[in-house]
């Protein structure tokens, strides 16, 4: 265990003993990528009636495809409803920005819509985020 991660585990087990975190959270976090990655987060909108076919088609068509992808190590979608429209986010997981770029093409930053998206989306969105994956737990 390197110093960095042995120094990060007593601050996390010093934080649980003052009941500022669970023990559950402080007895293997903060659970630092084991292997560096990269979070690819897209954002879009539909109205609400449009909401469901949407998210079918997000996940038959998107979601799927992203899964299936070399270098890609998992993908979430995530949906905020209201009565006038719904929010959809998917995140994205990848080993680095070149795996992304394996599919997204050298400029990867820009939002590669979906063939029916212009069915479903209010204001389309041109670009998708990166962030540098730096701590990764899930309670189980």
């Amino acid at each position: 265990m390197d110093q960095n991660r042995r120094q990060l585990m007593g601050v996390a087990a010093m934080l649980a003993a003052s009941g500022c975190v669970t023990e559950a959270l402080a007895a293997g976090a903060p659970a630092l990528a084991d292997h560096p990655m990269v979070a690819r987060i897209w954002h879009g909108r539909t109205s609400a009636d449009k909401a469901e076919e949407y998210r079918q088609y997000l996940f038959d068509v998107g979601v799927k495809k992203i899964a299936s992808l070399p270098g890609n190590r998992g993908v979430q979608m995530m949906v905020s409803k209201s009565p006038e429209q719904a929010e959809f986010m998917v995140v994205s997981y990848w080993d680095s920005i070149d795996a992304i770029k394996g599919y997204a093409g050298a400029d990867y930053t820009k939002v590669h819509d979906l063939p029916r998206d212009k069915d479903f989306l209010i204001d389309r969105e041109p670009l998708v985020r990166h962030f540098d994956l730096g701590v990764n737990f899930w309670q189980g």
